[in-house]
């Protein structure tokens, strides 16, 4: 499944508010969700998983389906 997963900066010195960390594309399964740790290193920077949102979409037309996963993190 065609899997697009967005870091966004809730707290940290080094980023702004609410800016995107960086974005990946990914080709996994439906269960990528869970399997997404609870911290990240990024850059020499450790982040802590805050939240995650997941939006699934299915296209009729092209029978394709695609997600979407926000994960929200603080610096730690």
């Amino acid at each position: 499944m065609k899997t697009t997963v967005k870091y966004v900066v809730l707290k940290s010195s080094d980023y702004q508010f609410g800016a995107t960390l960086f974005q990946e594309e990914l080709d996994v399964d439906s269960q990528y969700f869970d399997q997404i740790p609870t911290e990240i290193a990024y850059q020499n920077h450790k982040f802590k998983v805050k939240s995650k949102e997941l939006k699934r979409l299915y296209l009729v037309e092209d029978q394709d389906d695609s997600q979407t996963i926000i994960v929200k993190v603080l610096s730690m």
